[in-house]
């Protein structure tokens, strides 16, 4: 029999314990850097709180209400779909700590509504994140207890709670504000409970918990629906076991429908009072919450995931088995394969054991959890690591009893063994988490060439390598994952996807590992740079290249969308991507004396163009008349001959700007654009949309 004291220390100290330990691994470096997805989530919070503090706010909505696409007061709380309503009640607590320690400037709804997030203010990354990490700390504790209760095991209960508050993928995703760690969360506590109920038979407490955390769960990501069709197995399968008991029938049934209903009757009360919008906008409010799943589950990443040397926006089957074999830890593996083994022995007397200790087949549950929780996911087009995490608590619980069988009696020794072990695997990915992957797997090394790698760590070395830079202030850099580089970085800096102009924009040019991966936009912006610069500074993780830094052409004018109703680009021909004025080099607007000429240098991507198609520079007055025009050649030693011109490949020309004496003085619209010879275009010249303010020339009065 337990002394009173073990029984204080099993209540009480174990979970205690497992709380700071989580809570001392997830907090140091809690601002090192930032993922991509964190500014939207801020931002959301800050329309949230500031929604929740004035009925009078405004705010863009993501639905069309009342014919408007904006909002106002409680209805700012429907953000987005996910819907990331508990991320947001997080953020928004994180505002408010923020405000406090910030010593209280002002009203809070002011505080709140001045917030920048966009590029994000490095100082609210802590704050924001600092509430998901103590309550995913409390939730390992909580986890410990329900396990030890679940399965009347306090070493099955200690192992599977080590294993979950030092696996590192865990706790990369639970020090981010973000909701894939809040959803497994009350993913886990949901079904933990739901067992206690059907399986221990225990009070319908433990399923009004049950249904509570049911509902925060679909508060925090809407593949957490999947909860609804799961719980109704659990009660099935209880229904039948009690059948099986002797127990009647119709009674059985009467029973689960009714425990059922109030499982969702919870999970929907929950859900209607926790998110405002409901309160105002409901209609809308689960309307966007449907449609976004169906749009994730129908539609690809739209840059494409890289996947076993493949890049495609359905990855396929294999996605999350193999992503889960690489992000999973050694002991996983080892206790899985021991209660593997043990089932495939026939397990016949341990196996009546357990039910006669649980009353329920509970492993048997939580292995179909996780295994059918993966097969709805695989459904979806869009595959991401993380949109699996709900399954690594179960399957963490799993591998504890089997590693419990495994050792035996000898539990003091396999808790110091999965402290030590895991924790190593912590201390060697801090501070950043992202970059742990299984070493049985080759760890980062092999999944550089399996998996979409890099989630925004690393970039905030290369703001700190570019900040040491001579008057750093000043400097312009084109960012891949510029909403992560942007909040550490002195200078300027500018985002690019697609656009190439405003890659060329910056002094220096940012690639980060999953762009290398991709090659994302193309080849041809990668061959541009690596034809003619070196790189200056490559940044390396755990002995990988994750950014590589070349210097830029900081390009003076770059167009910033290439959409062809803009007439940005026109298909089968020509897109343009920025000019330069070579002799007023960072002039916003250049001056030229009449007599003179302004030599310029024009960049632009080659998608089928002739080369007798020439590019032109013109000058027109107020009604619209030509007074100038001068042409561009292509600089053959730079982009070779047209006839080895490759479709999206960068083209730089060079040219000049004639202004004929006799020229009046004044502000001159500048026009650029080629002459053609495509049957659709009788005019015989398409020109572009220039940015009004970039495209002005001003003419001086002649010197006499």
């Amino acid at each position: 029999m337990a002394s009173p004291g073990a029984e204080r220390w099993s209540r009480l100290g174990a979970p205690a314990g497992l709380f700071l330990l989580a809570l001392a691994v997830r907090l140091p470096a809690l601002g090192r850097f930032l993922t991509p997805d964190e500014f939207l989530w801020i931002d959301r919070s800050r329309n949230f709180l500031a929604g929740l503090l004035n009925p009078a706010y405004l705010c863009s909505s993501p639905v069309d209400v009342a014919g408007l696409q904006q909002a106002v007061g409680l209805s700012c709380t429907l953000r987005t779909g996910h819907p990331g309503v508990t991320t947001m009640w997080t953020g928004s607590l994180g505002l408010l700590l923020h405000y406090l320690a910030s010593g209280q400037p002002g009203s809070l709804f002011d505080f709140v509504a001045d917030q920048r997030t966009n590029p994000l203010d490095a100082a609210l990354i802590v704050p924001e994140r600092l509430p998901s990490v103590v309550l995913l700390s409390l939730w390992v504790g909580l986890v410990y207890w329900l396990v030890s209760r679940l399965l009347d095991s306090r070493p099955v209960a200690l192992v599977a709670g080590l294993l979950v508050a030092l696996d590192p993928f865990q706790i990369a995703l639970s020090r981010v504000i973000h909701h894939d760690a809040l959803a497994t969360a009350f993913m886990t506590v949901s079904l933990l409970t739901a067992l206690m109920y059907w399986g221990r038979q225990r009070s319908r407490w433990w399923l009004v918990v049950s249904g509570t955390a049911g509902g925060l769960a679909f508060l925090s990501k809407s593949s957490s629906l999947f909860l609804n069709p799961f719980i109704a197995l659990i009660g099935v399968w209880a229904l039948v076991a009690g059948w099986r008991r002797g127990e009647g029938l119709a009674w059985r049934v009467a029973a689960t429908l009714g425990d059922g209903l109030l499982w969702f009757g919870c999970a929907a009360a929950v859900f209607f009072v926790v998110w405002p919008a409901m309160w105002v906008i409901p209609q809308e409010a689960v309307g966007t919450v449907f449609s976004t799943g169906f749009k994730y589950a129908s539609g690809g990443h739209a840059k494409g995931d890289y996947f076993l040397g493949d890049v495609s926006s359905d990855p396929g089957p294999l996605f999350y088995p193999v992503s889960w074999l690489l992000r999973s830890t050694p002991l996983v593996w080892a206790g899985l394969a021991a209660l593997g083994y043990a089932a495939w022995k026939g397990w016949r007397a341990r196996r009546q054991a357990v039910q006669a200790a649980t009353g329920w087949p509970a492993l048997g549950l939580l292995a179909g959890y996780a295994i059918l929780f993966v097969a709805f996911m695989t459904l979806g087009e869009k595959k991401q690591d993380r949109y699996i995490l709900p399954v690594y608590p179960a399957l963490s619980i799993l591998a504890a009893v089997g590693l419990v069988q495994w050792v035996n009696l000898r539990h003091r020794l396999l808790l110091a063994v999965v402290f030590l072990v895991q924790g190593a695997l912590v201390v060697a990915s801090y501070p950043y988490f992202f970059t742990y992957y299984n070493p049985l797997l080759g760890g980062i090394q092999s999944a550089e060439h399996t998996l979409t790698v890099g989630w925004g760590e690393g970039m905030d070395l290369a703001a700190d390598y570019l900040n040491r830079k001579p008057d750093a202030d000043r400097l312009q850099v084109s960012a891949w994952y510029q909403s992560t580089f942007a909040p550490f970085f002195k200078g300027t800096a500018v985002s690019y996807a697609k656009e190439k102009g405003k890659a060329l924009s910056g002094d220096y040019v940012v690639f980060y590992i999953n762009q290398l991966q991709r090659r994302f936009p193309d080849d041809e912006l990668f061959r541009y740079f690596e034809s003619r610069y070196q790189p200056e500074a490559v940044i390396p993780l755990r002995g990988v290249d994750y950014v590589v830094i070349y210097p830029g052409p900081h390009l003076q004018h770059y167009v910033e969308d290439r959409v062809d109703e803009n007439q940005r680009a026109y298909r089968g021909i020509a897109a343009l991507l920025g000019w330069d004025w070579l002799t007023a080099p960072g002039a916003a607007t250049p001056h030229a004396k009449p007599g003179s000429g302004l030599p310029f240098r024009l960049y632009w991507e080659y998608l089928g163009k002739r080369p007798e198609e020439h590019f032109f520079f013109r000058l027109a007055g107020p009604t619209g008349r030509v007074v100038a025009e001068g042409l561009s050649q292509p600089l053959a030693s730079e982009d070779g001959e047209p006839g080895s011109w490759r479709q999206g490949q960068i083209i730089v020309e060079q040219g000049e700007l004639p202004v004929p004496a006799g020229t009046p003085s004044g502000d001159y619209r500048l026009q650029i654009g080629f002459y053609t010879q495509a049957p659709a275009v009788p005019e015989g010249e398409l020109r572009f949309a220039l940015p009004p303010e970039e495209a002005v020339v001003r003419v001086e009065p002649a010197v006499r």
